[in-house]
């Protein structure tokens, strides 16, 4: 690629106003030790010498000595080595500076861990943080964490225990609430359903805001056995104290149905264990249930969940049938 008339110029200038460097004026000195009168005339700051020097140095101009056209003559081949040598110079010496002109951009590519019903994930972080993923739950994360904070955004359920770093903080988003912390270890559970967030604090301290993502409306903080409810109408936001292991023990394969509907606890069963549950009698999820299975089969789950409601629970392939009159319901009534 040829350098241009407009390029030329620029070198010719920098060369009159004694900015040009070392290279590029050795450069234009030895081209005008061949052509001396060159280096006089162009002393003159007049465009039209510069074009004319320019047209002779890219052969478009004839020299007006005679020229034996079978053999060039020393002057353009001098012509021709210096214009190859100024080619060159540009390339080495104005496209680097280009180069170096550009900033650089970073491009910071996210990471999505993801669970299916009746899966768990482990996941460390890369500033040490260790997250356990419930099933059927996502988490999206940085590969680094620039920057003064430590994102990261979750859909279902997750234990995180968080390194300490007081320089930066470290953030849950889900798409009701907020939880902010600089080391410590909680449970975060997003329903999605109902845009409801609870968060359940095992050590340390955090700060739970209400809002979409990074719009803060209502903020508490938490001290362990403490758990914070979050709706997702701006609502205040409701604590109270719990016994943690019933909102942690999930990561070590304990399923606790403490004092919940059977509709509830089915939805549970539908998570961990990858079935969809149907009630004959939908009236049937309104009854209440305790109970607590470490490490159990689903099999022997429904063979005990039979024996406290006095109900029938029928599996084909990966449906469950519940059916009965469980928790003292009334048997329905025939018209005679």
């Amino acid at each position: 690629m040829k350098i241009d008339e407009r390029q030329f110029q620029k070198l010719l200038d920098a060369y009159i106003q004694g900015t040009a460097s070392p290279a590029e004026k050795k450069l234009l000195d030895d081209f005008f030790a061949s052509y001396p009168e060159a280096e006089q005339r162009i002393s003159q700051k007049d465009d039209d010498i510069k074009h004319e020097l320019w047209m002779k140095l890219s052969g478009k101009l004839e020299d007006r000595q005679p020229v034996n056209r079978l053999s060039l003559s020393p002057w353009y081949s001098i012509a021709a080595t210096v214009l190859l040598c100024i080619t060159m110079l540009y390339f080495l010496v104005y496209k680097k500076k280009e180069e170096m002109a550009k900033p650089e951009v970073l491009v910071m590519q996210e990471q999505t861990a993801e669970t299916i019903p009746g899966q768990r994930l482990k996941i460390e972080l890369i500033d040490g943080s260790e997250v356990v993923l419930n099933a059927n739950s996502k988490l999206r994360f940085p590969q680094q964490f620039t920057g003064t904070t430590r994102e990261v955004y979750l859909e279902g359920e997750a234990y995180f225990h968080v390194a300490h770093d007081s320089s930066k903080p470290f953030i849950v988003h889900t798409a009701s609430a907020n939880t902010t912390v600089l080391g410590t270890s909680f449970n975060v559970r997003s329903l999605s359903a109902n845009k409801i967030t609870e968060i359940t604090l095992v050590e340390g301290k955090v700060n739970v805001g209400s809002g979409l993502y990074t719009k803060q409306v209502h903020a508490v903080i938490l001290a362990p056995n403490q758990q914070a409810i979050v709706s997702g109408n701006n609502e205040a936001i409701v604590t109270k104290k719990v016994d943690v292991s019933y909102y942690i023990d999930w990561k070590d394969n304990i399923l606790h149905f403490n004092n919940i509907t059977v509709r509830e606890a089915a939805a549970l069963l539908e998570q961990w264990y990858n079935v969809d549950i149907i009630f004959q009698d939908p009236a049937l999820g309104n009854c209440v249930i305790n109970a607590t299975y470490q490490k159990e089969t689903l099999p022997n789950i429904l063979k005990s969940m039979e024996y406290m409601l006095k109900i029938t629970c029928t599996q084909k392939g990966n449906t469950v049938v519940m059916q009965g009159n469980g928790c003292n319901m009334k048997p329905k009534q025939n018209n005679i």
